[in-house]
């Protein structure tokens, strides 16, 4: 299925500015002799079954759940707005979820019993970050959050006579050049350059932010072109990938997940990734050769910060079953159960981490985290994550999208950094 567009979004969707006015009344009550559907991009669809299983025991419920491909998933629910089908509960990335809300295709949760409580249970960053662009309106429940970390293999630099890891960029390039002239590895490097939102453009911003440069402006216009920090990153990029440090076949993968899998073999020295890809990496003898807690994190360099995101549960503006599915987004994004239950689950089973601090509290959790990463060490990384408004322009899901081969052409040296900046500046230009 072909991606589709804003403007085809816009142009397509037939679903009135004023639906979501619409359900913004009372809760209307859920007709109980009709099944409540929940829809979400496939990970991890079996921990996803259990769960909405014993929601189905526990609640006396008629939960459906379909799993549908991450890169079909977006486009996918929009087509079946656009005929007219309601799904009533569903994932949503990021990226989407305010032109999903400015389109009608999910309503607000403000007014709805327990809103208010679990916002003051979420750490202010990630609240933030599910709201409308304009602050006034929470958009959704949190799924999970996550942020780019830097991961090292531990083995290879001792083997490498490397006594610690790298703390500054200019030191990580030094010992990856010294990896490769001592064949320890080929390509001692991963960056996460895959073609997928989730990412070439977030190590992007990452790598920005690390150097102390800022993305997007105030007004959400992208000034990459004026900060020298942005070029700096970039430079670095082209220096590595011209000096072999990078496997060439990371711009070939589709997703996040596809590139974690390469680290899995050993073969690397560094990797920057979302957090919870250590939980595999380092957690899991069954899948790495880096497990057990052979992989570990370090503070990011430079300035430590990195982009951190919350993806969500929403729903849909012309729900019939309100009730239902609001008390069913409660038990997944929030504690419903009385214990967390979905989120402490995404916790030790997948590494997911959530914006609920009290969680991390709990004896089981910490003790989960012990066994592949430094728990201490993720939450102050957290503490450096930074959050974008841009995202909740309608343009920027296109933008994301048609910037990647302009920074792939970038690190290949076709385009020289300069050339490479304004023409990500011109691109987002061009979409407002």
């Amino acid at each position: 299925m072909s991606t589709m567009t804003r403007r085809t979004f816009l142009a397509t969707s037939g679903l009135a500015a004023g639906s979501a006015v619409l359900s913004e009344g009372r809760l209307r009550p859920a007709r109980a002799d009709k099944p409540l559907s929940l829809a979400g991009w496939v990970f991890k669809p079996d921990t996803v079954k259990d769960y909405v299983d014993f929601y189905n025991r526990k609640f006396n419920a008629q939960v459906k759940y379909e799993a549908i491909p991450w890169a079909q998933y977006h486009p996918t629910m929009e087509t079946r707005a656009f005929g007219g089908e309601i799904v009533d509960v569903m994932y949503c990335n990021h990226n989407n979820r305010e032109r999903w809300y400015e389109n009608g295709l999910l309503r607000a949760l403000d007014d709805l019993p327990g809103a208010d409580e679990l916002k003051k249970k979420m750490t202010p960053a990630n609240l933030e970050s599910l709201k409308s662009k304009d602050g006034a309106k929470l958009l959704g429940l949190p799924y999970f959050t996550s942020l780019f970390i830097l991961i090292y293999n531990e083995p290879m630099l001792q083997q490498a006579g490397i006594k610690e890891p790298a703390k500054s960029w200019d030191e990580l390039v030094e010992q990856c050049s010294k990896l490769k002239r001592d064949k320890v590895s080929d390509t001692p490097f991963l960056p996460n350059w895959n073609n997928s939102p989730s990412g070439t453009m977030p190590q992007f911003m990452t790598d920005c932010f690390s150097e102390g440069a800022q993305v997007f402006d105030a007004k959400n216009r992208v000034i990459v072109d004026q900060e020298p920090g942005a070029a700096r990153a970039m430079e670095r990029w082209q220096k590595i990938y011209k000096a072999g440090l990078v496997n060439p076949e990371i711009f070939t993968k589709t997703s996040s997940t596809d590139t974690h899998r390469l680290f899995w073999t050993g073969r690397y020295a560094y990797h920057t990734n979302h957090s919870y890809y250590l939980k595999t990496i380092a957690g899991e003898p069954e899948n790495s050769k880096l497990a057990p807690k052979k992989a570990k994190m370090v503070m990011y360099p430079g300035t430590g910060n990195t982009y951190m995101w919350t993806d969500s549960y929403v729903l849909n503006a012309k729900s019939k079953a309100l009730e239902d599915g609001w008390k069913l987004a409660r038990f997944l994004g929030g504690n419903l159960n009385g214990d967390w239950y979905v989120q402490r689950q995404w916790c030790l089973i997948s590494g997911l981490d959530n914006p609920y601090p009290e969680m991390y509290q709990a004896k089981e959790i910490v003790e989960s985290y012990d066994r592949w990463i430094d728990l201490k060490l993720l939450r102050r990384q957290y503490e450096k994550g930074k959050v974008i408004a841009a995202y909740k322009e309608p343009w920027y899901g296109e933008y994301d999208t048609k910037a990647v081969p302009i920074v792939h052409d970038l690190i290949r040296g076709a385009l020289t950094v300069p050339q490479g900046l304004k023409d990500l500046v011109k691109l987002q230009k061009s979409l407002v």
